[in-house]
């Protein structure tokens, strides 16, 4: 009975051997954040609504830039640079992106990650391909720092000085301040922290808290319908685009009360047909954040009331230097989703963007402009108020 018995833990064995956990587990093992240090302070850049850090990679003296991305169950690194720096393929695997698009990576391991003076031995990262209409090297060529990472310290993000504190012990903020303390869980050898949201009283659960996401509160379209006496607004969009490229969205707003522990706010939610769940940066802006991976607690540090920026009705994207087109629209506009547009104020693309990036970083420039005057690719002339109530 006994040799049975180890049979068949030989059997579960093998089949871990062969599984997609086991692969990442072997990825894993080196993981390690070694500090003689109390607490490390690290700056970095916030653009577009993201926090991008300089990081040294495998003891180089280069910097390159990443987002820092808590959403990411690993990190990045740029193909070009990771076959400059001579990254061996370990393994491939899938991933996937808030977009709803998954395709397979290779996978290899980084030996060191200094960020700042904290550096991080043996992260697991995939060898990122980025789509040609991907905005995120706009932001940060060179990939990703993932949850794979951050889970290793504990943090306090500070939006408003643009700093980012790392520590092995945990942070928290100073006696007597005011401030609210959400439990958060990661799924197994996962670092991205899931918490529970109250909107209008109704609990929905696993929303990822996700510094790399520049948006507010969007949760999947299902829950809309626990709001029916709600005032919606609706818009069809393919104005964001992630590392793997971008997917149409059909996107509910509504204003609803929100609670997080004991903090509560009156917010726009966004209700995604792409089902995602996210609590983003135009949302934890408005706060210093304390993320304690050692007592899996967030500590939500009010600076200032929250305010979330009201969605465009239109978002014009660059089909070629000469055409643009139409990525966000609402219901019954007279302009469509995919439709050709000749000018926006007079204007083809060109005359306004250099490249990809300029247009990516600049839009709302154009946007911003009460109205715009848009002329379609059949001579007709639309004027589109823009201005936000």
């Amino acid at each position: 009975m006994k040799f049975y018995y180890y049979y068949f833990l030989f059997g579960i064995f093998l089949l871990l051997m062969n599984c997609s956990a086991y692969r990442q587990l072997r990825l894993e093992s080196g993981a390690a954040l070694q500090t003689d240090k109390d607490i490390h302070q690290i700056p970095f850049d916030y653009v577009k609504g993201l926090i991008v850090v300089e990081a040294n990679l495998q003891e180089k003296t280069t910097t390159h830039r990443f987002i820092f991305d808590t959403g990411a169950f690993n990190s990045k690194v740029e193909d070009g640079l990771a076959e400059d720096l001579q990254l061996p393929t370990k393994s491939k695997q899938l991933n996937g992106t808030a977009q709803g698009i998954r395709q397979t990576i290779e996978m290899t391991v980084v030996d060191s990650i200094l960020l700042e003076d904290l550096t991080f031995y043996g992260i697991a990262a995939g060898k990122l391909k980025y789509a040609s209409t991907s905005y995120s090297p706009c932001i940060a060529e060179n990939g990703i720092i993932g949850a794979n990472l951050i889970k290793l310290a504990n943090w306090k993000i500070e939006y408003q000085n643009k700093l980012l504190f790392a520590s092995k012990n945990t942070l928290f903020p100073p006696e007597n301040t005011k401030h609210h303390s959400l439990d958060f869980k990661t799924s197994f050898l996962s670092g991205i922290p899931k918490i529970n949201i109250m909107i209008e009283g109704k609990l929905i659960k696993n929303v990822l808290f996700d510094v790399g996401y520049n948006g507010g509160l969007v949760i999947p379209k299902k829950y809309a319908a626990l709001f029916p006496n709600v005032t919606s607004n609706l818009y069809i969009d393919q104005s964001t685009s992630g590392i793997f490229g971008s997917n149409r969205d059909t996107l509910l707003v509504k204003e609803l009360n929100v609670q997080l522990s004991d903090f509560e706010t009156h917010i726009p939610v966004q209700f995604s047909s792409l089902n995602k769940a996210l609590l983003g940066n135009d949302f934890l802006e408005h706060f210093t954040v304390y993320l304690n991976y050692a007592e899996n607690k967030i500590v939500l540090q009010p600076i200032e009331n929250v305010k979330i920026e009201k969605e465009r009705n239109f978002i014009p994207g660059i089909l070629n230097d000469s055409l643009w087109i139409v990525n966000r629209t609402v219901p019954n506009s007279a302009l469509h989703m995919g439709d050709t547009l000749k000018t926006i104020n007079g204007y083809i693309p060109k005359n306004l963007f250099a490249s990809h990036c300029d247009y990516f970083l600049n839009i709302s420039k154009l946007l911003n402009q009460n109205t715009l005057f848009i002329e379609t690719n059949h001579q007709k002339i639309i004027h589109l108020n823009q201005s936000k109530k």
